[in-house]
């Protein structure tokens, strides 16, 4: 969850903006966790300015001042003359939920403080002037050559910045690329100074990468060698380093520019230089890019309707998305319509509410309210920049935030019942008995693995029902495990400086493909085991699969087979009595173990606990 630094004089008076009686600062942090917001603290932070892109900071004097630039990239240790000093601020530092981020700032925080505090209840609607700008999309963009199919648009005119609203425009961007956009692969945004544009047709495309040259935000404008083509900015600009995994397999890349062919921007990597919002822009222009068109339209809902509590003054217009002969008019802040059963939202809460009581509960949490049939179902109309409501539940949990958990009576169940176990936990601790019974000592490695570490060390091929990881964290950690033998491994190869005879173990679950499942994958419950010493061979852990097996009451018959991964003639496979194959056994090959720089003979087991005692599948 991200931690957001809510300056509390800006919040302050969005919250008290209407106010008959203004809310005291001692009394905000309160409200604000019973809206459901964590606040780890208030703090003085010190607040630097980028001086080449204009990104703000706040930093706690633990943290320390930026080192570089996460918008440009600046490293101001080479550079200090670039970091500028804006002077102390007064935060509440808060621990966000990432499906509610159209609370990210303080227009929108206070637009939500004040509804709950009946400040100003209901749904707000914010008016749109018609487009005068259309965007025209490039079908190739569908493509997987070049896939990034989904844009909106909108204008802010009027507008009139400061370094705190710059700040909160710019955290905001930033907030909503990891809330919504899941680090810009879903949805980037990007926010220019419209002035700097010409025409009213505008161009979303694709190019090659070398098919034009523009001046990436952060770089001098005025030097040539600035211009790189959207290959070149992918190697040598920060930002294109960082997000050039989203672009990979791509034959040409995104690219937006106005009527005149100026660069805007490469989404999802980076806006031009000429194009940059400063302190003297007037009016902007915003747009949303993405793969999910959901996730880009609710973006820009969120950006615009917070702008415009920001800054009341701004007007925003609308602009026309052209598809080939389809037509679509962004912002579209129209509101979802649910039907809430008042007797089902009563019992969920556990409180007695009519359909009056229910409404205004409603209406203080942001929502418009209309009665469908008498008092029996209310009409709710969801703003266009909630993401998080997406069933009548979470119009139930919004109703409870607005009558006050601290408002509900504690009750006991009227019936007190005791869970049994898993079959497959309580036989999974009979096999860690067992086991630390033979003298081994358990260990618990990570879940996460890659196709090197569990296969590729050991000499076989990538199993086909393997789980990848769509967004992996790092290149260790690509896919689900598939077995527990590689984690033991590496668990021996970093205690080689310990006295040998080693005997280790883990009995955990391990993930595989299954079309047959509702979620499309299962796991399995498995036992593996591993000995490491001068004189350990098949003959160790073959004593050891017998006595495992034989406590568990399982009976298993032991057959020679091959196996890439263990020395020839001192491998077997474990069935049972039916013929299922249940695991394997054996002495591993001296290139497995050089793979883990081991030098002394390793034998293992591993078996399915699941086929071996025949468990039933898990509730």
């Amino acid at each position: 969850m991200p931690i957001i630094d809510m300056p509390i004089p800006m919040l302050l008076a969005h919250v008290n903006k209407g106010a008959a009686k203004p809310l005291p600062e001692d009394e905000l942090p309160e409200k604000v966790m019973r809206l459901g917001c964590e606040v780890e603290e208030l703090a003085e932070t010190q607040q630097f300015l980028c001086n080449v892109c204009g990104k703000i900071y706040d930093r706690t004097e633990a943290q320390g001042m930026p080192l570089h630039c996460s918008a440009c990239g600046t490293d101001f240790r080479a550079v200090p003359e670039q970091l500028g000093d804006l002077g102390m601020a007064k935060v509440m530092r808060l621990d966000m939920l990432a499906v509610r981020s159209d609370i990210f700032d303080p227009g929108g925080m206070g637009r939500m403080v004040r509804g709950y505090l009946g400040i100003q209840s209901g749904l707000i609607e914010y008016p749109l002037s018609p487009p005068k700008i259309t965007v025209k999309v490039d079908p190739h963009l569908s493509d997987e050559t070049s896939r990034r199919p989904h844009i909106v648009c909108a204008v802010m005119r009027n507008v009139s910045l400061t370094h705190d609203t710059i700040k909160m425009l710019m955290n905001l961007q930033e907030d909503l690329h990891w809330a919504l956009g899941r680090d810009r692969k879903l949805a980037s945004i990007g926010v220019y100074d419209l002035d700097t544009l010409s025409g009213y047709e505008f161009r979303y495309d694709a190019v090659k990468p070398d098919g034009l040259r523009f001046v990436p935000l952060g770089f001098p404008p005025d030097d040539d060698a600035s211009r790189l083509t959207p290959g070149e900015i992918l190697e040598k600009h920060k930002t294109g380093q960082a997000y050039a995994h989203l672009m990979k397999d791509m034959t040409a890349y995104p690219i937006l520019r106005d009527g005149a062919g100026t660069v805007l921007s490469m989404p999802p990597i980076i806006n031009s230089e000429s194009t940059r919002v400063t302190m003297t822009s007037r009016n902007l222009f915003c747009d949303v890019t993405g793969l999910s068109q959901r996730t880009v339209e609710r973006a820009l809902n969120v950006m615009v309707t917070s702008m415009k509590e920001l800054l009341p003054e701004i007007e925003i217009e609308q602009v026309t998305i052209a598809r080939g002969d389809e037509r679509e008019i962004t912002p579209d802040l129209t509101p979802t319509e649910m039907r809430v059963d008042v007797a089902n939202a009563a019992d969920t809460i556990g409180v007695k509410l009519d359909a009056k009581a229910l409404g205004e509960l409603f209406e203080r949490m942001g929502h418009g309210v209309s009665d469908a049939d008498g008092g029996k179902t209310l009409i709710v109309r969801v703003p266009a920049y909630r993401s998080d409501v997406m069933h009548p539940v979470d119009l139930i949990e919004d109703a409870a935030i607005a009558y006050g958990y601290e408002n509900l009576t504690p009750e006991l169940v009227p019936a007190f019942t005791v869970g049994d176990p898993q079959p497959v936990e309580e036989r999974s601790a009979d096999a860690r008995q067992i086991l630390v019974g033979l003298g081994f000592h358990q260990v618990m490695t990570l879940v996460l693995s890659s196709e090197t570490a569990a296969f590729g060390k050991w000499r076989i091929e990538p199993a086909d029902n393997r789980v990848l990881i769509e967004n992996p964290i790092s290149s260790e950690q690509t896919m689900c495990r598939v077995n527990l033998l590689p984690g033991l491994m590496e668990t021996l190869a970093i205690n080689k400086q310990y006295d040998l005879p080693q005997y280790l173990f883990e009995v955990g679950d391990c993930c595989f493909v299954d079309e047959t499942t509702e979620t499309g994958a299962r796991e399995e419950r498995l036992a593996a085991a591993a000995m490491i010493g001068t004189h350990i061979g098949y003959a160790d852990i073959r004593a050891v699969a017998d006595a495992f097996t034989h406590e568990l009451h399982a009976e298993c018959t032991v057959q020679p087979t091959e196996h890439a991964s263990f020395i020839p003639g001192r491998v077997a496979a474990l069935h049972r009595p039916d013929g299922t194959r249940v695991g394997v056994m054996g002495e591993l090959h001296p290139e497995v173990l050089e793979n883990y720089g081991l030098k002394h003979p390793v034998s293992v087991f591993e078996l399915s606990l699941e086929k071996l005692l025949e468990i039933p599948p898990r509730m």
